[in-house]
């Protein structure tokens, strides 16, 4: 369960990063001045290679990462067992 929220909200976070550098792309060129049209792709495609980036980092290292969320559930059910209060 763990898991699955790490990766939703990891999906999030590099859904609005890819959105972000594709739409900087397409409305670059409508900015008029020429250092600030070419300083928007940059950063436009920096910010793409960065969401590009992490997709791989997690497709890497999802292993890793099932084992970690994995071992927190466990520790956090075991955490609850000895603490469970008296209702």
């Amino acid at each position: 369960m763990l898991y699955e929220v790490f990766w939703l909200v990891f999906a999030l976070i590099v859904g609005i990063l890819m959105s972000l550098g594709l739409l900087g792309l397409i409305f670059s060129p409508s900015i008029s001045v020429k250092p600030a049209r070419i300083t928007g792709i940059i950063l436009s495609g920096l910010i793409l290679l960065t969401g590009i980036y992490f997709s791989y980092q997690w497709s890497v290292e999802k292993k890793g990462i099932q084992t970690l969320t994995g071992q927190i559930e466990q520790a956090i059910r075991v955490y609850l067992e000895k603490n469970k209060k008296n209702s």
